[in-house]
Protein backbone atom coordinates (compact mmCIF):
# COMPACT_ATOMS: atom_id res chain seq x y z
CA UNK A 1 0.00 0.00 0.00
CA UNK A 2 1.48 3.34 -1.00
CA UNK A 3 1.66 6.36 1.24
CA UNK A 4 -1.02 8.00 -0.88
CA UNK A 5 -3.29 4.97 -0.44
CA UNK A 6 -2.66 5.01 3.31
CA UNK A 7 -3.48 8.72 3.42
CA UNK A 8 -6.65 8.30 1.40
CA UNK A 9 -7.62 5.34 3.56
CA UNK A 10 -7.70 7.70 6.53
CA UNK A 11 -9.65 10.26 4.50
CA UNK A 12 -6.88 12.86 4.78
CA UNK A 13 -5.76 15.50 2.34
CA UNK A 14 -2.05 16.01 1.76
CA UNK A 15 -2.23 19.03 4.03
CA UNK A 16 -3.81 16.98 6.81
CA UNK A 17 -1.11 14.32 6.52
CA UNK A 18 1.48 17.08 6.67
CA UNK A 19 -0.10 18.38 9.87
CA UNK A 20 -0.25 14.93 11.50
CA UNK A 21 3.30 14.04 10.49
CA UNK A 22 4.97 17.39 11.12
CA UNK A 23 6.15 17.53 7.51
CA UNK A 24 5.44 20.14 4.88
CA UNK A 25 2.73 19.61 2.28
CA UNK A 26 5.48 19.87 -0.35
CA UNK A 27 7.32 16.92 1.25
CA UNK A 28 4.11 14.88 1.15
CA UNK A 29 3.73 15.75 -2.54
CA UNK A 30 7.31 14.63 -3.21
CA UNK A 31 6.82 11.35 -1.37
CA UNK A 32 3.59 10.58 -3.20
CA UNK A 33 5.11 11.38 -6.58
CA UNK A 34 7.88 8.85 -5.95
CA UNK A 35 10.72 11.26 -5.32
CA UNK A 36 13.25 10.40 -2.64
CA UNK A 37 12.94 11.87 0.83
CA UNK A 38 15.12 11.75 3.90
CA UNK A 39 15.10 9.18 6.67
CA UNK A 40 13.59 11.65 9.14
CA UNK A 41 10.61 12.24 6.86
CA UNK A 42 10.11 8.49 6.54
CA UNK A 43 10.29 8.13 10.33
CA UNK A 44 7.53 10.71 10.71
CA UNK A 45 5.34 8.98 8.14
CA UNK A 46 5.98 5.54 9.62
CA UNK A 47 4.92 6.85 13.04
CA UNK A 48 1.70 8.37 11.69
CA UNK A 49 0.76 5.17 9.86
CA UNK A 50 1.99 2.93 12.69
CA UNK A 51 4.29 0.90 10.46
CA UNK A 52 8.01 0.40 9.97
CA UNK A 53 10.29 2.59 7.90
CA UNK A 54 11.45 -0.52 6.07
CA UNK A 55 7.89 -1.30 5.08
CA UNK A 56 7.34 2.21 3.74
CA UNK A 57 10.58 2.10 1.74
CA UNK A 58 9.68 -1.25 0.19
CA UNK A 59 6.20 0.01 -0.69
CA UNK A 60 7.63 3.15 -2.30
CA UNK A 61 10.09 1.09 -4.33
CA UNK A 62 7.30 -1.20 -5.53
CA UNK A 63 5.13 1.77 -6.52
CA UNK A 64 8.03 3.45 -8.34
CA UNK A 65 8.75 0.23 -10.21
CA UNK A 66 5.09 -0.15 -11.21
CA UNK A 67 4.93 3.45 -12.41
CA UNK A 68 8.12 3.19 -14.45
CA UNK A 69 6.94 -0.05 -16.04
CA UNK A 70 3.68 1.47 -17.22
CA UNK A 71 4.86 4.89 -18.29
CA UNK A 72 6.27 5.77 -21.68
CA UNK A 73 5.65 4.34 -25.11
CA UNK A 74 5.26 0.61 -25.53
CA UNK A 75 7.99 -1.08 -27.56
CA UNK A 76 6.67 -3.59 -30.07
CA UNK A 77 8.72 -6.20 -31.85
CA UNK A 78 8.47 -6.79 -35.60
CA UNK A 79 6.02 -9.70 -35.23
CA UNK A 80 3.66 -7.60 -33.06
CA UNK A 81 3.80 -4.66 -35.49
CA UNK A 82 2.99 -6.95 -38.42
CA UNK A 83 0.08 -8.52 -36.52
CA UNK A 84 -1.35 -5.06 -35.81
CA UNK A 85 -1.01 -4.07 -39.49
CA UNK A 86 -2.76 -7.27 -40.53
CA UNK A 87 -5.60 -6.76 -38.05
CA UNK A 88 -6.08 -3.17 -39.22
CA UNK A 89 -6.19 -4.30 -42.85
CA UNK A 90 -8.96 -6.76 -42.03
CA UNK A 91 -11.09 -4.15 -40.30
CA UNK A 92 -10.43 -1.44 -42.88
CA UNK A 93 -11.29 -3.57 -45.91
CA UNK A 94 -14.89 -2.91 -46.91
CA UNK A 95 -17.03 -5.98 -46.75
CA UNK A 96 -18.73 -7.03 -49.95
CA UNK A 97 -22.35 -7.94 -49.67
CA UNK A 98 -22.90 -11.21 -51.41
CA UNK A 99 -26.47 -12.21 -51.89
CA UNK A 100 -26.83 -15.82 -52.66
CA UNK A 101 -30.15 -17.36 -53.52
Amino acid sequence: MSIQQRRLGKGWTQEELALHSGLSARTIQRVESGKSVGAESLKCLAAVFETSITGLIQEQKMDTTKNSETSGPVKLNTFEKEAIRFAKSIFQTPKKNKLTH
